[in-house]
């Protein structure tokens, strides 16, 4: 039964998701195009350029003004394209290979598996004082920046007592090929600051990477030397080039591109744009050579590649910082790679018929919503009809108002908080699109959003960076305001997710036994204000239901004030709990499940919900209801622990009344009495002779359980006592 289900929600994908990136043929430039065969600057306002060869640059490559059309006519833009190099065995990955570890008695070449999860299979493990040199690498281009990096772990989220201090800590010299320390005080748009040496420095909460920035150098020979500030594991050492672009436009760089700059906890988050391209430091204002562009206009890209050769950092295939400059992508293709490097970062944007391809294998902080693309302007943006693959998280939204439609999404997060969709702006629609994580998660969803009609594929993640020795989730959809009050701007309220087609892959990971995997339809952690999930159909296979992995279509703790959502006509098939309510996250209040099909997965038994977790006696549901949830072939049955849970269950109890002669009585008093003998309905039936009303079977209130079935129907002079354990028809013929 499972494939024949898996088979008919990828049918359903393929007649909704047709993405149509097309690779076009060259062509001849028509009257008026301007031709481009070289990188440069193209600003004149209203014209045509048209690319008539692949084009490529040791540096940033292109510079636009507004107004105008960039036709990429089937060729490519290649950037940092110089043949950088990397230090040898900068991974570890062939153990000690290049290093000098004369300075490091306590160097351990260690495996990511048995010891923290990372990058790769090896990692180096430090301690205190110890001091690792690499081989040099060449840096074949002057006057530019590069990052000489360090990849950190941090520790896992289980070891962090007394963040941030117990973070691991690093410092990271430079030395030239002469064995002489470079050191560096380099002009930001804040002041001066030593880019390099970087000492005593710790990435924030879930690893990342440590960087000290190089400016201006003579093409030569350097290498990198790590000292351990604490005990810490240490992977991918190296210098690479930082901050390039592959089409930049420019209204004002942000020339803070230090490691204590990208690092710090400023809302909104620092991202350096433009630094070697930076005029005047204090305003901004980028060299003479480029155009500044203000106020409104478009630029249209289309019909080819833009690319990256190589793994930069903080690098972007296509960057704006012109706000009210609308950026049109049609059928452009564009490839990038590095740490914290994607395809686009653009204010506002309409895209259609686009690929975007991104190798990032991290961040060098994940609390910075980096993903392949950013669009961070206020206004509403359309993205269709295109393909999303890899990125810390996919997309990333901010406008109100958004359309997101007919894409696929491929994610391949690996750090937390990274999603397919990373959040859209108020009142957004996501709609026919298909996500299928190759690991990580679906939607961050936004207050007043609405997602339909998409298809998701979801498996449980492998460990990662920050979650290797605890419980992690993936989730096609997520819903969380983080305690937020009523009214507040941050409560998610006027969600509403309907219609989607969901399946949930919960596979075991054996190894190590602490790390839980889990894995949920959506994951609902909202408290202000309400929000409705209603008509999906989701599919939930837990692989190994008796291992320590969990799974479940509905996972609920939004927490035990305010609300706590809407779950009602959904179609469940599984394995496992249908929904798993006040959880490991936390507490749920006043949540509302009614009306939800759930059908048992290859005969399975389970209970249908569970209520609580065994190890958080706080965790506690309080008055929840489940109204008329109906098992396919089975009985509806709770599973809670013995907490302090307030919940109810109820069912819906139709009344037709009719005469001798089959006649169906209207307005005919119908009065409904309890166990206890209280009056808990009176009421007269419709112009049909039916009466429709919901009654509780029993309800729980800390430990305490109230039966109130069976009921007694009264109707003139006829009763009836009707034992409420599911949905009943009652008919009654009276005289």
């Amino acid at each position: 039964m499972f494939k024949s289900v898996i088979f008919a929600l990828l049918f359903f994908v393929y007649l909704t998701v047709h993405p149509q990136y097309i690779q076009v043929e060259h062509r001849e430039l028509v009257e008026g195009e301007i031709g481009i065969n070289a990188p440069g600057s193209f600003s004149e306002a209203g014209a045509v350029y048209v690319l008539e060869n692949d084009i490529s640059s040791e540096k940033s490559a292109i510079f636009l003004g507004k107004d105008i059309t960039l036709d990429l006519n089937g060729y490519s833009i290649k950037f940092a394209d110089a043949n950088y190099g990397s230090i040898l065995n900068s991974g570890f990955e062939q153990g000690v290979l290049g290093w000098d570890l004369s300075k490091a008695p306590g160097a351990k070449i260690l495996n990511t598996s048995d010891s923290h999860v990372f990058l790769g299979d090896k990692l180096m493990s430090l301690q205190a004082g110890d001091e690792i040199t690499s081989s040099y690498v060449y840096l074949p281009v002057e006057n530019r920046s590069y990052f000489a990096i360090c990849g950190i772990t941090g520790r896992y989220y289980s070891d962090m007592k007394n963040y941030p201090d117990d973070e691991m800590k690093v410092s990271v010299f430079v030395e030239d090929e002469f064995g002489n320390e470079v050191s560096q005080q380099i002009e930001y748009g804040d002041g001066s600051k030593q880019g390099v040496p970087v000492e005593n420095k710790s990435p924030r909460l879930g690893g990342g990477f440590v960087y000290a920035h190089l400016t201006n150098l003579p093409v030569g020979k350097y290498r990198v030397r790590i000292r351990a500030d604490t005990d810490c594991f240490v992977d991918e050492i190296d210098i690479r080039p930082a901050m390039d672009i592959g089409i930049g436009i420019i209204e004002k760089t942000n020339p803070l591109a230090h490691f204590d700059h990208v690092i710090s906890e400023s809302r909104p988050p620092i991202i350096p744009s433009f630094f070697d391209f930076t005029g005047n430091m204090t305003t901004g204002a980028p060299i003479d050579t480029l155009p500044q562009v203000h106020g409104e206009g478009t630029i249209t890209i289309k019909n080819g590649i833009i690319e990256s050769d190589g793994m930069g950092l903080l690098s972007w295939g296509i960057q704006s910082s012109s706000k009210d400059v609308k950026v049109i992508l049609d059928n452009v293709n564009i490839k990038t790679g590095g740490i914290s490097s994607g395809a686009a970062m653009i204010p506002n944007t309409e895209i259609q018929n686009c690929r975007f391809d991104v190798d990032m294998p991290f961040l060098i902080q994940r609390h910075v919503s980096l993903c392949s693309v950013v669009i961070w302007g206020k206004n509403p943006v359309n993205i269709s009809n295109s393909e999303f693959y890899g990125g810390q998280g996919c997309l990333s939204v901010k406008g109100k108002n958004s359309l997101i439609h007919d894409n696929i999404f491929v994610n391949n997060q690996t750090v937390t908080n990274h999603y397919s969709i990373m959040g859209t702006g108020e009142g957004s629609k996501i709609y026919n699109n298909r996500f299928e994580p190759k690991q990580g998660s679906g939607i961050y969803v936004s207050r007043h959003t609405e997602v339909y009609n998409n298809f998701f594929s979801i498996e449980t993640s492998p460990p990662t960076c920050e979650y290797g020795r605890e419980e992690y989730s993936t989730a096609a959809i997520r819903l969380g305001d983080y305690n937020a009050v009523p009214g507040s701007p941050n409560a998610a309220v006027g969600i509403k997710i309907h219609s989607n087609k969901i399946i949930i892959n919960a596979k075991n990971h054996e190894s190590p036994d602490s790390y839980i995997p889990m894995a949920w339809g959506i994951f609902y952690s909202a408290r202000g204000g309400e929000n409705y999930v209603y008509n999906n159909e989701f599919v939930v296979n837990n692989h190994d239901p008796e291992s320590k992995v969990k799974a479940a279509a509905l996972y609920i703790s939004g927490g035990l004030k305010y609300f706590g959502g809407q779950f009602y006509n959904n179609q469940i098939t599984t394995n496992v709990p249908a929904a798993w309510i006040a959880t490991i996250y936390g507490g749920a209040s006043k949540s509302k499940l009614y009306n939800n099909t759930i059908i048992p997965l290859n005969d399975a038994k389970f209970k249908t919900f569970v209520i609580g977790d065994e190890n958080r006696a706080n965790n506690v549901a309080q008055n929840v209801e489940f109204n008329s949830n109906i098992v396919k072939g089975g009985e509806f049955d709770i599973g809670a622990t013995d907490h302090d849970h307030s919940y109810s269950v109820s069912w819906t109890l139709k009344i037709t009344v009719k005469n001798k002669e089959g006649v169906f009585q209207k307005n005919t008093p119908v009065k409904i009495r309890n166990k206890f003998d209280e009056i808990i309905f009176n009421g007269s039936t419709d112009v049909n002779g039916s009466v429709t009303t919901e009654l509780q079977e029993y309800a729980v209130d800390k430990k305490m359980r109230s039966i109130k079935t069976p009921y007694t129907i009264y109707v003139k002079d006829e009763r009836k006592i009707v034992n409420l354990e599911s949905n009943k028809d009652i008919a009654l013929t009276i005289r």
